[in-house]
């Protein structure tokens, strides 16, 4: 404490006090020597410096977090049209063509129409305050169903269901997988994914393998459509999502 009166509060708010008594931490820059006088420039520019690049960084870190705050919210504990919009921002960012089928054809279709390349995705979005129901694979093949006669110029054979189950929990106390009765996994005909696997994707820009399980390709197959190599990510971000995906390419 005493130092920091000596030397900071002292020579800023009551410099004559040092001067009368003659302190070395009181020197006027008339008085400086030529090393003294370049230290102190160097010094004041660099603390100059760092203001703004503070400043800088922080403007930043705020803009990034205004973009990613409605993506986080809605992918971890979103519902309805919020859910939906995040699900759709992660598939546009992962390079799919997306249409808001909801806006387009009301409630007669699955909320999003997701393409890559030549492949076509109907995505049922979904979320339960507790485990998730099974019915709600029987409203994504309903979906399927019935999109023939919506669209039928252009063909989509294929669905995916992006579920945000037990969002009342904190993300860590959710189950990581949407189902787990051996049973009815064993009869699951498309791609399931949870919300929390899309953000963890989405947050560590894993871009690829978003696009493997939307379009339940095997781990580590990339549909043919060219485009810049991907970052890598940590092998957490992808580890237990796989078991469920590698039957789908075969169906």
């Amino acid at each position: 404490m005493v130092g920091w009166l000596v030397q900071r509060a002292l020579p800023a708010h009551v410099p004559g006090a040092l001067r009368r008594v003659r302190s070395p931490h009181s020197v006027n820059p008339d008085l400086e020597t030529t090393a003294e006088s370049s230290a102190r420039r160097a010094l004041e520019e660099l603390e100059r410096h760092y203001a703004a690049e503070k400043a800088r960084l922080e403007a930043e870190q705020k803009r990034a977090k205004d973009a990613a705050e409605p993506v986080r919210s809605g992918l971890l504990f979103g519902t309805g049209s919020a859910l939906v919009n995040a699900v759709a921002v992660v598939l546009h960012a992962a390079g799919f063509d997306v249409t808001d089928l909801d806006e387009e054809l009301g409630t007669k279709s699955a909320d999003l129409l997701a393409v890559w390349g030549g492949e076509a995705r109907l995505v049922e979005v979904k979320s339960e305050g507790g485990p998730a129901k099974e019915a709600l694979v029987a409203d994504l093949e309903r979906h399927l169903s019935t999109w023939p006669k919506l669209r039928p110029t252009q063909p989509v054979t294929r669905g995916t269901l992006v579920v945000n189950h037990q969002h009342k929990l904190d993300p860590a106390q959710r189950k990581q997988e949407v189902y787990e009765r051996p049973e009815f996994v064993a009869t699951l005909q498309h791609p399931v994914i949870p919300a929390t696997g899309l953000f963890e994707w989405w947050r560590t820009e894993d871009w690829a393998t978003v696009r493997t399980a939307v379009l339940g390709q095997h781990h580590g197959t990339e549909p043919s459509r060219p485009e810049p190599a991907e970052p890598e990510t940590s092998a957490a971000a992808r580890r237990g999502f796989w078991s469920r995906f590698g039957r789908f390419a075969d169906s």
